[in-house]
């Protein structure tokens, strides 16, 4: 791992001070999560208590932010280079979205090979978030979210036009089918912040695009957009392809797989799925009962819910689909966790059954590590 303190230089009077504020800020934000967090753990989730301590946690959360944008506008930001495979990066990010209420459908196409760039992964999952929020803006009414990475050669007069130099590189494009942008507003809105209000999107200023375009020039790569008044706007992430996949650094802890030993359903109509998935979660050390329907999945669940732990549940299934099955299994036990294992649409079924307290999602095809993480994450909850 590389570690790179950007402009050595001494900040001047305004960058100490609002690195200085900044730094307070987050230690005091960190004491108030703690004492919120301790109060949380110490009541129950029917408590009327427990969705204010929710609603604290989740504006100190947003505090933070605003912090770490202090401390970009101060210069004095680390950045943590590593080996990264950016599908994996990708993946992990729209997984955490939280689309409930918002009729937006996600549509990732991720490039089947690996695709491996020198970056602070922290860094680059805010320039995704920042992005992912401009997006969901444009959409107040709902619409599509679509995701793809691929790899591009760049040459010669595209190169110069970007200001690079030229290569190979990773391509990260972020497509919305929300209201657009017209010229005006496109020149500006990188501008610290800048609102483009006037074009009808929620009012929301700050520093998050600024800080996208500064991160990805700081990785020796650039951020083209591209948008039109209603039909909608794509941001392309452009950063320079580092080695292969193989001769990238050992895994931090985040990349090792999690072990377990609950009992998990595996719900899916496909043989071949249920195979692999069944020796994968043994390989992780959870006792597996599949079922390859629906209406199988209820007779277990009836007849072992005491002993099941997690059910992961396919979402396109004939006869009874995973929203219906999951309906279904919520009236034998209100409290059931559920992990939907589903392609790359997360559709309107999809969002259904997240509002309605599926507790998580995962995109097919899925890594051996992150379905080991995404099952420890549901199991947690």
């Amino acid at each position: 791992m590389e570690y790179i303190q950007l402009n050595n230089e001494s900040p001047d009077a305004v960058e100490a001070l609002a690195g200085g504020i900044a730094h307070d800020f987050n230690n005091l934000l960190a004491a108030i999560k703690g004492h919120a967090s301790l109060m949380m753990n110490s009541i129950k989730p029917s408590d009327p208590l427990f969705g204010h301590i929710t609603e604290i946690i989740d504006c100190i959360d947003k505090g933070s932010e605003i912090a770490n944008q202090l401390l970009g506008f101060a210069k004095v930001d680390a950045y943590y280079t590593s080996s990264i495979d950016v599908n994996r990066l990708v993946r992990r990010a729209m997984e955490n979205l939280d689309l409930k209420g918002k009729r937006v459908v996600l549509d990732v196409d991720l490039d089947t090979k690996s695709l491996v760039i020198n970056a602070d992964s922290d860094k680059i999952n805010q320039v995704i978030g920042a992005i992912v929020d401009n997006a969901l803006l444009a959409m107040p009414e709902g619409g599509t979210l679509s995701v793809v990475t691929e790899a591009a050669a760049i040459l010669n007069g595209t190169a110069e036009a970007y200001g690079l130099d030229t290569g190979f590189f990773v391509k990260i494009t972020l497509t919305d089918t929300g209201m657009g942008m017209n010229c005006e507003t496109l020149e500006k809105i990188f501008k610290p912040f800048y609102s483009a209000n006037h074009l009808n999107y929620p009012e929301k200023k700050g520093l998050g695009l600024t800080f996208a375009r500064e991160i990805v020039q700081n990785h020796n790569g650039v951020i083209d957009v591209w948008s039109s008044v209603d039909v909608g706007s794509a941001f392309s992430i452009i950063l320079p392809l580092a080695e292969p996949i193989e001769n990238a650094d050992l895994p931090s802890a985040d990349e090792r797989l999690v072990l377990g030993n609950e009992a998990v359903l595996l719900v899916d109509d496909e043989q071949r799925i249920l195979t692999v998935g069944r020796e994968i979660c043994k390989a992780l050390g959870y006792s597996v009962i599949t079922a390859d329907s629906g209406k199988k999945a209820l007779e277990i669940y009836a007849a072992k819910k005491d002993e099941i732990n997690l059910v992961i549940l396919d979402m396109i299934m004939p006869e009874m689909n995973g929203l219906e099955t999951f309906l279904e299994l919520k009236k034998q036990n209100p409290h059931i966790k559920v992990l939907l294992s589903t392609g790359y649409s997360i559709d309107e079924k999809a969002q259904e059954m997240l509002r309605n307290g599926c507790k998580g999602y995962i995109l097919k095809p899925y890594s051996v590590i992150d379905f080991s993480h995404k099952i420890r994450e549901v199991l947690e909850l």
